[in-house]
């Protein structure tokens, strides 16, 4: 890692699967033009009173739905999944209907916290968003987190926290990474920082 970052083992990204030729292991959901992205999951706010399922579909349609889908801005999953995950009151989840498949639910984490202090991060300084976090790369090793699965609100003085956005990822504790993992097994896990 060249630069002194350590990974901590209290804390993991959420992360699509990878298969060896590169591609995800979950199938891919999105809308027409390729570009579904609810600028709504980028904050914490609970979004289940007031959401409306969108239409989408499989990218690359196929006989059968993956228990997870994948898209860049999102996360869906089976009521299945959805049923393995719900004693989990960080997560709240919103459906959308996938063409030819049924209704899979947006994972959407609610927890949010402030960065730790002590966290590497990398913020640009110039261009129109300086301040805003757009990666971390490792938590504090002494780091324990209360929230099973949790997001990181953006600096208060930054563009998009001014706006009460979050960093792009989802975290999970030890116990948020054995419960997707469990849940997800081959689709989802938690990455280590």
């Amino acid at each position: 890692m060249g630069t002194g970052w350590r990974l901590s083992m209290n804390v993991f990204e959420l992360a699509p699967v990878s298969l060896p030729t590169g591609a995800f292991a979950a199938a891919w959901f999105d809308d027409d033009a390729c570009t579904w992205d609810d600028a709504r999951l980028h904050k914490a706010d609970p979004l289940e009173r007031g959401w409306e399922a969108p239409q989408l579909h499989l990218h690359r349609p196929s006989p059968s739905a993956t228990p997870v889908l994948f898209n860049p801005n999102a996360v869906a999953v089976s009521d299945a999944v959805r049923s393995e995950l719900s004693a989990f009151g960080e997560i709240e989840f919103l459906p959308v209907q996938i063409a030819e498949h049924g209704t899979y639910f947006i994972l959407h984490v609610v927890a949010s916290i402030e960065i730790p202090k002590g966290c590497a991060v990398s913020q640009p300084s110039l261009g129109s968003n300086p301040g805003n976090v757009v990666l971390v790369h490792s938590f504090p090793p002494t780091f324990r987190s209360e929230h099973a699965f949790f997001r990181l609100l953006q600096p208060a003085d930054s563009p998009a926290g001014r706006q009460r956005f979050c960093t792009r990822a989802s975290y999970l504790s030890p116990v948020g990474r054995d419960a997707i993992e469990s849940a997800c097994a081959g689709f989802l896990h938690g990455k280590p920082l």
